[in-house]
């Protein structure tokens, strides 16, 4: 069960999570005129409680959308969508102290948790504290000789060093090291040679700077090495998937973050025909599922941000939705980084080459900022930083 603000901005919209919802054509015409300034989506409601959701928000002159079928008995559960302003949504909580059975009050609870979500002020990495008052920039450094934007182009230690304190004098709070690229098809690096890549330039930018440095990893020994390099942040691209012991450095070293991405497959054959009945659902589902297996390994939500993984096993529409949608991901109630810097997609949206797509990726920077993302992962980071201060000012009068 999961509850999240639905916003829908337009009847189109309306229409389209009526549809997904199974609601009968009748129903689709009656409700998609009432969706309003602010709807709630509850999956999973049994049938007693969607009815009674129903009948209390009729009560209240709002409405509730479900699956045909539930008012008869047809169906054993659905999902729900609350249709109303704020304050009758807020007095349907109320009412809910009224109720014990059908699971209602932990619904009013996760109802509350949309209405009243956790603000926060920072995020502790390591013994610094990141304040996330605005979206934070993490700036992309391969050191890889195939990424599919700057492969070869900072392979040399130098250059590398020399790139990050440029991004850091940019506006970049966060750099992320990559030593094996995750570009589609791409083959696995050995151990020997990713930890070759690495560890060196996380040494030498301890050197000259203390700003938090994430390692883009999968493999556990990377991953420790780095931390003891000075790498602050874990990212993982499978999602403590791929190496099970990479929970256990985790545990080892209760100071430094994870980065749970999602990913269908492997790079290798991650764009082989991806499908989704539902993109936004199945990767909520995923982060649930990835969050408890966290906390039931000692690792606590307050070290976890969460990457749904643009262009990981999507198609354009997968990731056109996620990045619509990308509001919906902060109902884990943890932060939300999104990775669209000049990725494929955005050259399926105008043909490009992966340098000629910084418009592209600052238009998703854009929705990052408007929806109150905390962390986005770009190439051009004095762009994107720009591009935050302008609407920031913008927000601020």
């Amino acid at each position: 069960m999961n509850a999240r603000e639905i916003k829908l901005d337009n009847i189109n919209d309306t229409i389209a999570i009526l549809k997904e919802i199974g609601v009968s054509s009748k129903g689709v015409g009656a409700m998609s005129k009432k969706g309003t300034s602010f709807n709630i989506l509850i999956q999973d409601v049994v049938t007693g409680a969607a009815n009674i959701l129903k009948q209390e928000m009729l009560a209240l002159g709002a409405d509730l959308a479900m699956s045909s079928g539930i008012v008869e008995g047809n169906k054993k559960n659905t999902d729900v969508l609350l249709l109303g302003s704020r304050d009758k949504i807020e007095k349907l909580c109320e009412k809910l102290n009224n109720y014990h059975s059908f699971y209602l009050p932990q619904i009013k609870l996760e109802i509350e948790q949309v209405l009243y979500p956790t603000k926060k002020d920072s995020f502790k990495i390591g013994n610094q504290s990141l304040d996330l008052s605005s979206t934070k920039i993490m700036g992309i450094l391969n050191v890889t000789p195939d990424s599919f934007s700057d492969g070869m182009k900072y392979f040399d230690e130098d250059k590398a060093v020399q790139h990050c304190l440029e991004m850091i004098n940019d506006g970049a709070d966060i750099i992320d090291i990559g030593g094996e690229s995750s570009r589609p098809g791409a083959e696995p690096v050995s151990l020997e040679d990713e930890i070759a890549r690495v560890i060196p330039i996380i040494k030498a930018i301890r050197k000259v700077s203390d700003i938090p440095i994430s390692v883009d990893t999968y493999k556990s020994e990377v991953a420790e090495k780095a931390i003891l390099a000075g790498a602050s942040i874990i990212n993982d691209i499978s999602g403590l998937r791929f190496d099970e012991k990479m929970v256990e450095i985790l545990r080892k070293y209760p100071t430094i973050p994870i980065i749970i991405m999602h990913m269908k497959g492997t790079p290798k054959d991650m764009q082989k025909n991806p499908t989704y009945k539902n993109v936004i659902t199945e990767l909520l589902e995923f982060f649930n599922e990835r969050i408890s297996f966290c906390r039931s390994h000692l690792i606590p939500k307050s070290r976890i941000i969460i990457d749904p993984g643009i262009g990981f096993g999507k198609r354009l529409e997968d990731n056109l939705k996620i990045v619509k949608n990308i509001y919906q991901f902060k109902s884990l109630d943890v932060p939300v980084l999104l990775g669209t810097s000049r990725k494929s997609f955005i050259g399926q949206i105008y043909n490009s080459l992966p340098e000629e797509r910084e418009a592209g990726t600052l238009a998703t920077t854009a929705i990052a900022f408007q929806n109150e993302i905390e962390f986005v992962r770009v190439h051009d980071v004095k762009a994107n930083k720009q591009l935050i201060e302008t609407l920031t000012a913008i927000n601020n009068k």
